[in-house]
């Protein structure tokens, strides 16, 4: 039998793989299309971020060096060290360290004392007779007083009578550190005992002041701010002024001093 000679007519199965491999081709360019021009608008807005951030920069000059920017760890802001000298210039000089007289600044008796020597005497009026007072300071008292009064406003409250407590203060403060002087009659007096009220100190603003005393009923009307510090009489090896004055020094640290007294920072230095 002759053949012959027509051109093959793709049967359905070969058609079908030509047709797949044409699409193929299409989605590859076309895909190689949107690769190019993704790239190039990513490229794009890379470029355009670091053209914008130019003028975002935090400023390299001098006043913006990392010991003047706040630091925070765990929640809390650490300020710091220049930021503790502005902010105790700031707040401090507001506050008021309060102090008790007879044995927390100095000791006092009738009779001259056996084991120290006496810094001064002053006379009361007692019955119609004069009597002498021989007073020993607490050592580093003046020292102290001198210190705290760069930081902090000075007051005393004593229970002592004013005739007594006037003259011992004049004697003990030459250079008039002490801005207020309460005596026993500003006191409260309790079956006997003598409360001093901190609010004849400061009106309203107790988170300002502390009461610095050796006797704990003294600030029984303002608990939360008092200090207690262990009583003096003749100890010359006695430090506890000079521990106090430190602990002061780290008031910064304490927007209301009520919670500096509740820090325990004295807590085995002081009873």
């Amino acid at each position: 039998m002759a053949s012959h000679d027509f051109p093959a007519t793709p049967t359905p199965r070969s058609h079908g793989l030509h047709h797949k491999h044409g699409r193929t081709k299409c989605l590859a360019a076309a895909g190689s299309i949107f690769t190019s021009l993704n790239t190039s608008i990513f490229t794009f807005h890379n470029r355009l971020l670091r053209c914008i951030s130019r003028f975002f920069r935090p400023s390299t000059t001098p006043t913006a060096t990392p010991s003047s920017l706040v630091t925070k760890k765990q929640g809390y802001k650490k300020l710091e060290k220049h930021e503790h000298h502005q902010r105790k210039k700031r707040n401090d000089k507001k506050r008021t360290i309060v102090l008790d007289l007879d044995e927390t600044l100095v000791h006092s008796s009738m009779e001259p004392p056996v084991r120290v020597n006496v810094d001064f005497m002053v006379r009361i009026k007692l019955q119609g007779a004069v009597i002498p007072m021989f007073v020993v300071k607490r050592p580093g008292v003046t020292e102290f007083l001198e210190r705290i009064s760069k930081s902090y406003r000075v007051a005393v409250f004593t229970a002592g009578v004013s005739e007594y407590a006037s003259q011992v203060l004049d004697k003990l403060d030459k250079n008039r550190v002490i801005s207020q002087r309460l005596y026993r009659d500003s006191c409260t007096e309790m079956n006997g005992r003598y409360a001093k009220d901190l609010s004849l100190v400061t009106r309203t603003d107790l988170g300002s002041v502390l009461l610095v005393d050796d006797n704990p009923f003294s600030y029984s009307l303002q608990p939360d701010n008092g200090v207690l510090i262990k009583p003096f009489v003749d100890d010359m090896e006695d430090q506890e002024l000079m521990k106090l004055a430190e602990w002061f020094d780290g008031f910064y640290q304490y927007e209301d001093l009520r919670d500096a007294a509740a820090s325990g920072l004295l807590s085995n230095k002081m009873i």
